[in-house]
């Protein structure tokens, strides 16, 4: 009988504003502006390289955002664990700088608003290849609305889940 090599999922690595693994503060993440979330170490041994990542935002309740802006999600990567691909604060949950800070970051996807309606998760997914020794998430509200900034929000986060391949 052949074997079977089948995916077995590891342990969530997740980036919130709280109660996450990591913190990215996307509460109240005005149009027009950028966020990147603490890094993620996954040190020099071996590790998963295949990841399936999962992004959800909620738009404030002033205003219905508008169907069909995005809101864009990139990978920050430090493959050596040390030179990261901009230099905005290196490992560490902050305002990105300038858009044009975005160049050089690994575009993974992007939340398209698919209904003008407010507080309504809006959420996206695919799967990636990481390589690098640390990473963070970084997120660009390229929308004409703000993120949700009430105190009770945890519909804002970033989750990483390794897929490793198992022989059976």
């Amino acid at each position: 009988m052949a074997n079977l090599i089948q995916q077995n999922q590891g342990t969530v690595i997740t980036w919130a504003d709280s109660g996450g693994t990591h913190a990215i503060t996307l509460k109240g993440l005005a149009t027009g502006t950028g966020r990147q979330g603490v890094e993620h170490d996954f040190g020099v041994a071996a590790v998963a390289t295949r990841f399936a990542w999962f992004a959800q935002v909620q738009f404030d309740s002033a205003t219905a955002p508008v169907v069909g802006e995005r809101v864009d999600i990139y990978l920050k990567t430090a493959p050596d664990g040390a030179n990261y691909d901009n230099d905005d604060g290196d490992g560490t949950d902050i305002a990105v700088s300038a858009e044009d800070k975005l160049r050089n970051l690994t575009w993974i996807g992007s939340i398209v608003v698919d209904e003008a309606v407010v507080d309504v998760k809006m959420q996206a997914s695919g799967s990636i290849v990481i390589t690098a020794e640390k990473v963070a998430p970084v997120f660009w509200n390229g929308t004409a609305d703000t993120l949700d900034d009430d105190t009770s929000t945890t519909d804002l986060k970033f989750s990483l889940i390794p897929v490793d391949l198992e022989v059976q």
